[in-house]
């Protein structure tokens, strides 16, 4: 456990989508767009190579239906589509994820975990315990497949 922070904030992309719909369709249509947002490509010798990421932020799924979101709140390494309701877009997703009721928020003990399709994902800044045996550990598995619900 951290001694101070740590809490992990959680929002089904759903959420997200329906809220930037309802405020403005056209945001959907900006983030549906082929060319929405770039991750460059990662061209440093020291680790694997990755052309660029050109993709929407929001697509379905075309054999299950199900909604597809590829975000990332970061403002390096990153390039979005330079037209205006895009940026509007970008802008107001920046509050949902921010203020939204649905947000879930958490502070993961020791042994609890998270299992979840591509949920919206944040974690407040942390201290770490100063006895190595408390200090935490985070596993990230990335599934190329949906989890199945039951």
């Amino acid at each position: 456990d951290a001694s101070k922070g740590g809490e992990s904030e959680l929002l089904d992309p759903e959420i997200a989508y329906i809220r930037l719909r309802d405020e403005n369709p056209d945001f959907i249509a900006a983030m549906m767009h082929p060319k929405a947002m770039i991750i460059p490509a990662n061209n440093d010798p020291r680790s694997d190579f990755r052309p660029d990421s050109i993709g929407p932020v929001f697509e379905t799924d075309p054999v299950s239906g199900h909604l597809n979101m590829r975000y990332t709140a970061r403002s390096r390494n990153i390039i979005w589509r330079d037209d205006p309701v895009t940026t509007q877009a970008r802008s107001f997703l920046t509050a949902v994820l921010q203020n939204d009721p649905l947000i879930v928020r958490h502070k993961l003990k020791s042994g609890q975990g998270i299992i979840s399709n591509n949920v919206l994902h944040n974690r407040t800044g942390f201290i770490d315990a100063s006895d190595d045996s408390s200090s935490r550990l985070l596993y990230r598995i990335r599934y190329k497949e949906r989890v199945s619900v039951a």
